[in-house]
């Protein structure tokens, strides 16, 4: 019997961060945002394709402010469009 695809060698795999060069390299210039605080929802789409190519998502997270309740962190993800 072949090895499950979700064992733990194949889930330390996905948790490498993502630059913005594979993004970019798909086609996609622009990120989504969603603030981090659970009570504000809001989220916008920002064009990140100014950024150097080795910022990662998880670098970009931390440095988010919602400009609505003005909470640091967010979610980003690329915009599929």
């Amino acid at each position: 019997m072949g090895a499950m695809p979700w064992t733990i060698s194949n889930l330390l795999l996905h948790d490498k961060p993502v630059p913005l060069s594979n993004m970019r390299g798909l086609g996609y210039t622009r990120a989504f945002v969603y603030c981090a605080n659970p009570g504000c929802h809001h989220n916008a789409e920002l064009d990140v394709s100014y950024l150097p190519d080795e910022v990662t998502f998880g670098e970009l997270q931390p440095r988010m402010v919602c400009t609505v309740c003005d909470h640091r962190g967010g979610t980003c993800e690329r915009v599929m469009a």
